[in-house]
């Protein structure tokens, strides 16, 4: 028995994630979202960092609230939550980058009548009315500011919702400067 293998290469590599962060197009803002779950004291963490074409921080908005929900299903009401603030906002022009792949994929389909399909229902309807609002994947180190904005929020009580639009907190001064130094 003759056995024949034909080595054609390694397999085609699929287009690459964006794996830091990017400018968005010009007259466009991005908005990195990430969540914090904090088992121990039953609570979640909301935070996402705007920017616009120039890289300047227009926003950085983090929150907590009581309760831990599976990891899809936060991802999914943050999502919501930047939406409703964009909404609120009157910003037109967002990318709006996730980590959350699930929650990017899920709104691109057809999902389940769980808790997760219901708030993926709810972001579709926010997308409807926001129709320059791209909602969008992004790999790990692409998202680390809004990471850090999550992890912060975990510290910040139950009633208190920051945001900030003159001035950037100092736990992030340092890294979104060297982000701005970056060709």
């Amino acid at each position: 028995m003759l056995i024949v293998v034909l080595l054609l290469g390694p397999p085609p590599r699929l287009p690459r994630q964006n794996a830091v962060w990017s400018t968005p197009l010009v007259s466009f803002l991005k908005l990195n979202i990430d969540i914090a779950l904090d088992h121990e004291n039953c609570r979640m963490g909301f935070g996402w960092i705007v920017r616009d074409d120039a890289r300047i921080v227009m926003s950085v908005v983090m929150f907590s609230i009581p309760g831990l929900f599976s990891v899809k299903e936060v991802e999914a009401i943050g999502a919501r939550e930047a939406l409703s603030w964009i909404k609120d906002k009157g910003c037109q022009r967002v990318i709006l980058e996730s980590y959350a792949q699930w929650a990017t994929n899920a709104i691109e389909k057809d999902v389940n009548k769980s808790p997760f399909g219901t708030v993926i229902h709810e972001i579709k309807l926010f997308l409807q009315h926001l129709p320059y609002v791209k909602f969008v994947f992004v790999q790990r180190s692409g998202n680390r500011h809004a990471h850090v904005l999550t992890r912060q929020a975990l510290c910040t009580s139950e009633e208190e919702s920051v945001e900030c639009f003159d001035f950037i907190p100092s736990f992030l001064s340092d890294s979104v400067c060297k982000d701005i130094l970056v060709d």
